[in-house]
């Protein structure tokens, strides 16, 4: 597998906020993805990105630190978990529609990250 050199030190020299950052543009990408491949009838595709999407929202739920996170941490919580059961009713009924209001939400949230780093 060929990694971009750019984007791996990119990866390997980015701040903990920047990693969110990168990876909510990842899932969005992901997203965008899905959608075209739902309009070309691809269907391994679509789910190969859902999958991969799916993927990345785990390890962000994941990482949440709930004892110093507080509400903030609470309520990413609930919103994470509100995006995988969405990417699993937009899988299963092809839902574009659903796919881009979740690319409006990590759209949201990707900019409130870089506005923390713009801050730090």
């Amino acid at each position: 597998m060929n990694v971009n050199p750019y984007l791996k030190m990119q990866v390997e020299t980015a701040s903990p906020v920047e990693h969110v950052i990168l990876l909510y543009e990842k899932v969005i990408l992901l997203l965008k993805e899905a959608i075209e491949a739902i309009e070309e009838g691809d269907v391994q595709a679509k789910v190969d990105a859902i999958v991969k999407a799916d993927r990345i929202i785990r390890v962000l739920n994941n990482s949440l630190d709930m004892e110093k996170g507080g509400e903030i941490a609470e309520n990413l919580r609930k919103l994470y978990d509100f995006i995988l059961d969405s990417l699993v009713i937009a899988n299963g009924k092809n839902d574009k529609r659903l796919l881009n209001d979740l690319i409006g939400i990590l759209t949201t949230l990707k900019e409130g990250w870089e506005g923390i780093k713009n801050r730090v």
